[in-house]
């Protein structure tokens, strides 16, 4: 494995050479680059001015990357460079301590001007994001808790009835030491109306950063209201089931719905739940934005993985890190966790039902009307389980033990061509295989195995996973997805799990940071190559590029 490190440490200096900023000697970095031509990634504004992006929130997996790569070397200037990028965002943070980053807003590397996607307003917004806040604490601790708690003042725009909004703005005022103060109300209606969307990427992304709080400073205050928030999705979910939720509120209706299909408008949750308007003749009371179990397409940010996959991650590895002070954030999840495995996963096919939280199975029905989710007449339809949920569940069973999970976890492996582990025996896997696709998430969920029962033969199939994604994403002097893509992403997560491999090969992994996540993203209007203006997200219209 000496091949991998020595490459990951010609990539590391490769980023650091070339791709810290040249215009003004600021030691922030490009999110990406072109490994064909070198050139920096560009997202193009509708008026058609390129911006080059440098968005913090899109480097904190590279950033984990370097702090694994110093520990692996020896050399501290990887993990340096990490620290004094966050310094200047530091330096440079807003009145109310938010950064300039996120889904809708960064830095232009060329110019050191905030911007973002015009049909975005260049909102705050963090969804599944997980920043590295270990090392901002280290940075600054005083910056990273005014950070934590400026997202919470950004985000909530009622704590009396605990209102989210997953757009938070930018200028706020807040007041340091008292944004903890307010009353928690245990009498809060279920389901209730608001203006703000409650979902769960947002949602999630608060919790982790209070739960941070207390781990990084001792703020049992922060804990409480990362479990208050927590709260309000385990009590939403449904009564039966246990299934949910991905909102723990419903739009408040403030005017009356176009009449007109066409409307631009038509599918605004101005105009109350969008689950209700579509599906409620036929479903009644379940059809809720809430209870929705199902993903509306492939281009959406939104779905039960959401809930289960990368919530669900977040939450188990905070409550590993939090101890006892996490027993209760570990219960809700793994009870959730369980509740969708039962009613909603097929472990023949690896696929997941599509349904509301009452837990029926919609497959092969059709949508009455158009709405939010789809067109008249699309189908319900079973979609194939993500490795970010075969993540989730693997750690969930690595950090508590919990025996229902275990044969979910072996029937997701030998779906992925991982082999047959034992339903009965998580210490003597039958054999285990090696399948042609590997990612980060299935080397980290092995690892998550590895880690929890100490059984060598895990490790060496980690390896050997390590070994086959190196072999494929190694081209260039980058980590690519494949050999044909154009655009080395800083933020891919495959750098980061082969050093924890690396670094758990050495026996030196120990307090190191894991993967929390796929990384950051930035979505909204953009101007294409041919010249025509669309909604986009990098992750999914220029990353994905590839070569003839």
């Amino acid at each position: 494995m000496h091949t991998v490190l020595d490459y990951l440490r010609r990539y590391a200096d490769l980023v650091l050479e070339r791709y810290r900023d040249p215009y003004h000697g600021t030691p922030l970095f490009f999110d990406g680059f072109d490994t064909f031509t070198g050139r920096p990634v560009v997202w193009k504004n509708v008026d058609g001015t390129p911006w080059e992006p440098s968005n913090l929130a899109s480097q904190q997996n590279f950033f984990r990357f370097l702090v694994c790569l110093s520990r692996l070397t020896g050399e501290e200037r990887y993990a340096q460079a990490a620290r004094d990028a966050i310094r200047w965002h530091f330096d440079h943070a807003n009145k109310g301590g938010l950064l300039t980053w996120g889904g809708h807003s960064f830095i232009d590397l060329r110019t050191l001007r905030a911007v973002g996607p015009e049909n975005k307003h260049q909102v705050h917004e963090l969804k599944h994001h997980y920043p590295y806040y270990e090392l901002m604490n280290e940075v600054d601790p005083a910056a990273t808790a005014r950070l934590i708690k400026g997202l919470w003042n950004a985000h909530i725009d009622n704590w009396d009835s605990l209102e989210l909004t997953r757009h938070g703005q930018y200028g706020r005022s807040l007041d340091e030491q008292g944004v903890w103060n307010a009353a928690q109300r245990a009498d809060l209606d279920l389901l209730r109306e608001a203006r703000g969307l409650s979902f769960v990427n947002i949602g999630s992304d608060l919790i982790y950063a209070a739960c941070m709080l207390r781990k990084l400073q001792d703020d049992e205050q922060a804990l409480s209201w990362g479990e208050f928030l927590a709260w309000q999705y385990v009590r939403s979910r449904h009564p039966v089931t246990g299934l949910g939720v991905y909102q723990f509120n419903r739009p408040e209706k403030r005017e009356e719905p176009p009449t007109d299909e066409n409307a631009h408008n038509f599918t605004w949750s101005f105009f109350g739940d969008r689950a209700q308007r579509q599906f409620g003749p036929e479903y009644g009371e379940v059809a809720q934005e809430a209870w929705v179990l199902f993903k509306m397409d492939e281009e959406a940010l939104n779905g039960p993985e959401g809930i289960y996959g990368e919530s669900a991650l977040a939450q188990m590895l905070m409550a590993r890190e939090l101890g006892e002070s996490g027993r209760r954030l570990r219960d809700w999840t793994l009870d959730g966790l369980d509740a969708w495995a039962r009613h909603a996963y097929i472990p023949e096919t690896n696929e997941i039902k599509p349904m509301f939280a009452d837990g029926r199975d919609l497959t092969g029905e059709v949508f009455q009307r158009f709405g939010y989710y789809g067109p008249k007449g699309k189908e319900f339809v079973r979609r194939p389980i993500t490795g970010m949920v075969f993540l989730s569940y693997a750690t969930a069973w690595a950090v508590s033990g919990r025996a229902s999970l275990w044969p979910t976890v072996c029937a997701m492996a030998r779906n992925f061509g991982l082999g047959d582990w034992d339903a009965a025996n998580p210490g003597q896997p039958r054999n285990v295989a090696v399948p042609q696709q590997v990612d980060a998430l299935l080397l980290s969920a092995v690892m998550e195995v590895h880690r929890a029962t100490g059984v060598a033969i895990y490790l060496e199939l980690a390896q050997k996973l390590g070994e086959r994604m190196f072999a494929e994403r190694a081209h260039r002097g980058a980590m690519v997805a494949s050999e044909r893509h154009t655009y080395c992403r800083l933020d891919d997560p495959e750098p980061l799990a082969l050093a924890l491999m690396l670094a758990r090969l050495q026996g030196c992994d120990e307090g190191l940071p894991v993967l929390r996540g796929y990384g950051g993203y930035i979505h909204g209007d953009a101007m294409l190559e041919d010249g025509s203006c669309r909604n986009i997200q990098d992750i999914k219209a220029i990353y994905t590029q590839t070569q003839p």
